[in-house]
């Protein structure tokens, strides 16, 4: 391995986590959410797009790929990650360490996952895809090697590098997909974008993180970052199986045309919740860490992050759940039945909500193992769950699978997440739960009332109107209806957009003394 630049810290002067200043946790909010909006935004062009030039089965067949793949990048991992960014002292010889360990496992895991493909195909009765999961197996290996870097990247705050990387990485890799789907090329067209995403994403990585690996391999380095690690990638294997056993359980059971209407219906929705909810979770775990052995710093920094990521995330997902009709009938009968799990699906990412940031909380303090917990009680009980409706539903159509599926899954979602919600904010915080929920009750008024919206347009005949012009006319009136009730009932809404505001536009807090 070449000797490049010095590491970001040495042993003898190790790096001391502190509270961030104000400014910097803004800025990093800031370039959060300009990654994850740039991300989604070319992300929902690039999907829709494809979704018009292909069909159902091509998307089942990568997403059952990609749940093997997934699996594999949350074994390599190891919950490095978390545990480079939570670490109060960290020093070169941690990240040299990291890195060796991620890079020669990430070759062995890649071939691993090529050996094991037939197997997997076997499993799910389809023999496409042997050769699509040999295909994606070099993700595992850009994995490996560009975990270290970017987790450099998040500690610091920097996530400005990390828009840059994760912008130019979708808009290429989305040009590549659609021009391969319009030539013909089917399914490869998706993985075609995969890797090309995956390969761009590793290349600006090394190009804008200042950090480079030495020679030298410590491996008691390796050992303390375990210490912390190893809990949290028991974490990440149950965020995992609950996260995607719907997907795994979907393709076993009923194949993959119900799996790619389930996995573009969820992904919609989860695009807007990464782009509303999950930007803020790349910020919250480097900075509730700084303020680990402060509980009420700790406290009053979560209740902000989750109080902005309701009235961000709520709103748009009341606005999607009223579009869904037109906007399937965009996309093209190949779709038709989508709308039911998409609105089901809406309801699923708005209580997720409520979960996103708990992860990365319990992380900050150092109890990463109640997450894993949580995460594997929740993943067994969808197993449990999800298998039994398999029996259930395997002769029904692909659109009524999709939505049984969907269904149990906000079942799943609420009491999980109200176990979570205890845990985390009354247990390991010593908070009050109410403090947590109250500040986020006009979002949910202000969901509430745009997923509502097409009951009162359609009796004027909004739904005869064309696909394009229905998504346009619903997602206005639904936008509009939200906001206003966001104005008028959340003060600190109101407080928010006039500091935004120039200051010739902001009303004076206090009328001026008279001479």
């Amino acid at each position: 391995m070449a000797n490049a630049s010095p590491p970001v810290a040495v042993e003898a002067a190790p790096v001391q986590a502190g509270p961030p200043p104000k400014s910097k946790v803004r800025s990093a909010i800031g370039w959060s959410y300009v990654l994850t909006a740039g991300r989604v935004g070319s992300s929902i062009v690039v999907t829709f797009l494809l979704a018009m030039l292909l069909g159902p089965d091509e998307f089942g067949i990568l997403t059952m790929a990609l749940v093997l793949v997934m699996i594999a990048q949350t074994i390599l991992q190891q919950g490095l990650v978390s545990a480079i960014v939570q670490r109060d002292k960290l020093t070169g010889a941690h990240l040299d360490a990291a890195f060796g360990v991620l890079a020669i496992a990430g070759f062995g895991v890649a071939a691993l996952v090529a050996a094991i493909s037939p197997l997997w195909a076997l499993m799910y009765r389809e023999p496409r895809l042997t050769l699509v999961c040999v295909a994606l197996a070099p993700l595992v290996l850009m994995q490996g090697l560009a975990t270290v870097p970017e987790a450099v990247l998040r500690r610091e705050l920097q996530f400005r590098a990390v828009a840059i990387r994760t912008l130019l990485a979708a808009v290429l890799s989305g040009v590549v997909g659609i021009a391969l789907a319009v030539a013909g090329a089917g399914i490869w067209a998706l993985v075609a974008q995969q890797l090309v995403n995956a390969l761009i994403g590793l290349i600006v990585l090394w190009i804008v993180c200042p950090w480079r690996p030495s020679r030298r391999i410590r491996l008691g380095a390796i050992r303390e970052l375990w210490t912390f690690s190893l809990h949290s990638a028991n974490a990440g294997l149950g965020v995992l199986l609950s996260n995607r056993a719907d997907l795994i359980f979907t393709g076993l059971f009923f194949g993959p045309i119900a799996t790619g209407i389930y996995r573009l219906a969820a992904r919609l929705p989860d695009m807007l919740v990464d782009v509303t909810v999950r930007s803020l979770q790349q910020v919250a775990l480097p900075s509730l860490s700084r303020h680990q052995n402060d509980r009420t710093a700790f406290v009053n920094h979560l209740v902000q992050l989750q109080h902005l990521g309701a009235i961000v995330g709520l709103p748009v997902l009341g606005v999607l759940a009223a579009t869904a009709g037109p906007l399937v009938g965009f996309l093209g009968p190949q779709w038709a039945g989508t709308e039911v799990p998409l609105q089901v699906l809406c309801l699923f990412g708005a209580v997720n909500v409520y979960g996103v940031l708990l992860g990365p909380a319990l992380q900050a303090i150092g109890q990463p193992g109640k997450l894993a917990a949580i995460s594997w009680a929740r993943g067994l009980l969808g197993v449990a769950t999800f298998a039994a409706l398999g029996t259930l539903f395997g002769s029904a159509n692909p659109a009524a699978q999709a939505t049984a599926i969907a269904m149990a899954g906000v079942c799943l979602q609420v009491v999980v997440n109200a176990v979570s919600i205890w845990v985390t904010v009354r247990r390991a915080a010593g908070a009050s739960v109410l403090r947590f929920l109250l500040p986020t009750l006009p979002a949910v008024v202000a969901a509430t009332a745009a997923a509502l919206v097409p009951y009162g347009l359609n009796r004027l005949g909004a739904d005869e109107l064309p696909p394009l012009v229905g998504v346009m006319v619903l997602g206005a009136a639904g936008g509009l209806t939200a906001a206003a009730i966001l104005w008028t009932t959340d003060r600190r809404v109101r407080d928010l957009v006039r500091k935004r505001l120039p200051r010739r536009f902001r009303r004076p807090s206090h009328p001026p003394r008279s001479a």
